[in-house]
């Protein structure tokens, strides 16, 4: 698709890397929230991309929702529902999407930008980003519960009742980000990571992020009682026969093409 907020770019294989690029600051409008449904819903369905790596252009990830369209947001019946339903499947297209999607937070992630990261599978930090939940300042509501997903209950109601920024070192402390990075190195780091997953099998892989988004529904006995049974199912597979007697036998897979 020919997108106006996104570049697309494929440098190595099995890899894609999605940019967020709508000047200044990245603020997500709805021709920006439908084009990444789409994108990441083509990628989903391209044998030839195995991990995604998704940023922000510029100093910025993402300032959140686009404040200028909502206060001019059409008052016709059924627009308002429309609105949230399409930022709904924005945010939860990166969780849905079927390849892992490794955050390059390059920068400020505030409000809707912080949900935005949130769906990402890995988050990796540049030194200078930072999250913030302004949303009571706007008279908003909604990130609470991408937040707990995170951070602890008092951590998350701190940062959003008070609207104070977090930054990428505080983030690192409370487990919300994987690493943090100097910002030049921080797109090597996630094209790292995703060159790494790139690797695997991508039966295996999906089916490893499928088992995680549907077992974090689920208690803990029940959680490993649905991952045992996706074991049994993959157990079936040729790749996991190869893989197994590849260990057996000392020697690296054959995982094909």
């Amino acid at each position: 698709m020919n997108a106006t907020c996104f570049r697309v770019q494929t440098p190595e294989p099995g890899v894609a890397v999605v940019t967020f690029d709508r000047p200044p600051v990245n603020a997500q409008n709805r021709t920006s929230r439908e084009e990444l449904i789409h994108l990441l819903d083509a990628l989903s369905e391209d044998d030839s991309v195995r991990a995604i790596v998704l940023t922000g252009a510029g100093r910025v990830f993402s300032a959140g929702a686009d404040i200028k369209e909502r206060v001019g947001m059409s008052t016709a019946h059924g627009e308002y529902r429309r609105h949230n339903r399409v930022t709904r499947e924005f945010f939860y297209s990166v969780t849905d999407c079927a390849k892992p999607v490794i955050c390059a937070l390059n920068g400020p992630a505030i409000g809707a930008g912080y949900a935005l990261a949130a769906g990402c599978d890995i988050i990796i930090a540049a030194e200078d980003a930072w999250v913030q939940m302004p949303e009571i300042d706007r008279g908003l509501m909604g990130g609470a519960k991408f937040l707990e997903q995170h951070l602890p209950r008092s951590v998350s109601r701190l940062l959003f009742f008070t609207g104070r920024r977090f930054p990428a070192a505080e983030l690192f402390r409370h487990g919300m980000v994987a690493d943090v990075l100097p910002g030049d190195v921080l797109m090597a780091e996630a094209l790292t990571v995703a060159r790494e997953i790139a690797a695997k099998d991508p039966h295996a892989v999906q089916t490893a992020k499928e088992t995680f988004n549907a077992a974090a529904l689920m208690p803990l006995r029940e959680g490993y009682q649905y991952e045992q049974s996706v074991t049994h199912r993959l157990a079936g597979s040729a790749y996991a026969q190869e893989a197994q007697r590849a260990f057996v036998e000392k020697r690296t897979p054959n995982r094909g093409s």
